[in-house]
């Protein structure tokens, strides 16, 4: 905390110059509730709170990455694929990461396997298992982190080149990822729909009358996504949620069912940014992207950041959380520490300080 002058020498003079009945009556009249900020001047948080609310989990705006898994491989055939993230855990305690998405493929030797496509299979964590210790590791010695976001997005093959899901149904891809979570992830660790639905007929309703978990409630913890479109989502709107036992809260555009309305993937700040902010200001939590397929490095254009930023989306998606030799693009979430206040749904008071502090 900063003082002008020295308290100390102050005090002494101060009490050699008035009598101590005087000295006595003005402690007890004087409030010592008050704290001095950064800037000098008197805060006190726990009237801003009252007046205000406590913080929740949707008044964050954090830094996450797309293929959070990605190596850039020997030869690529795109630029798009041509970017290589740190494992993890790095991502986490050094770059101020706190959202990851991860590509599940059902593979009948091995299980749940991760990585893009089969022309793009670089991955710091083969499998899905793998993933998640990882990032289990990295909580558990982090304990008061703010809540993460770990998007999981299925793919399935007939799905990719028809549009339809019978290998979905078959390989049973979705009780997979849901079993490996309970089995992986502590379940006090994670916010699941039923933790945020409690009582309420549907998630809206929940989200409309309660909000989400308290800030200070959920630290240390995490909530798992679906990101998936069309017959994928389809199938487990109407076989898990919100019956599955920890499965992750899902929709991602309007036309999901209303009752799953709580997270949602606009992955364009720019075009949707009017949206997002709709959205963000009525309570839901939004996932957008700063960047895509390289476009945005290699002209280090910032205006997609830029917008996702001022929409009040929550995590914004990045191929690039830190500087790489050569590209002078990269992201940061503004005076975070490493995350801020959203600049749309947070109170007035709140700091970035009181979301997350890493020195």
């Amino acid at each position: 905390m900063n003082f002008i002058g020295d308290p100390e020498t102050d005090l002494m003079t101060f009490r050699a110059s008035l009598p101590v009945a005087t000295i006595i009556l003005m402690m007890f009249l004087t409030p010592f509730s008050g704290c001095l900020d950064n800037s000098g001047s008197i805060s006190d948080s726990s009237e801003n709170q009252a007046s205000e609310g406590p913080l929740r989990i949707n008044h964050i705006q954090m830094k996450g990455t797309h293929n959070s898994y990605h190596i850039e491989p020997l030869f690529s055939p795109t630029r798009e694929y041509m970017y290589t993230h740190e494992e993890l855990d790095i991502q986490a305690s050094q770059l101020g990461v706190r959202q990851f998405e991860i590509d599940v493929w059902w593979d009948v030797r091995n299980g749940l396997r991760v990585y893009h496509n089969q022309y793009d299979s670089g991955t710091t964590c083969p499998t899905f298992e793998n993933c998640m210790n990882t990032l289990l590791e990295w909580s558990d010695a982090n304990p008061i982190h703010h809540t993460t976001f770990i998007w999981i997005e299925p793919k399935d093959w007939p799905e990719q080149s028809m549009g339809i899901t019978t290998t979905v149904q078959m390989s049973g891809i979705l009780d997979e990822i849901e079993s490996e979570i309970a089995q992986l992830w502590p379940r006090n660790k994670t916010i699941t729909p039923a933790d945020v639905q409690g009582d309420y007929p549907s998630l809206s309703d929940a989200l409309a009358n309660e909000g989400w978990p308290l800030l200070e409630d959920s630290r240390g913890k995490a909530i798992f996504v679906l990101l998936a479109t069309g017959g994928m989502r389809e199938i487990y709107l109407q076989n898990h949620f919100p019956t599955g036992r920890m499965f992750p809260m899902f929709t991602s555009q309007d036309d999901s069912s209303s009752h799953a309305h709580a997270i949602f993937s606009m992955t364009d700040p720019i075009g949707d940014g009017d949206e997002i902010e709709r959205l963000v200001t009525e309570g839901h939590i939004v996932r957008t992207r700063a960047d895509s397929g390289g476009e945005e490095a290699d002209n280090n254009d910032t205006s997609r950041l830029e917008a996702a930023l001022s929409s009040g989306a929550h995590s914004i998606s990045t191929d690039y959380p830190a500087r790489v030799e050569s590209i002078e693009y990269w992201v940061e979430i503004p005076g975070g520490t490493p995350s801020r206040c959203n600049p749309v749904s947070a109170p007035a008071w709140c700091a970035s300080q009181n979301i997350e502090y890493v020195d």
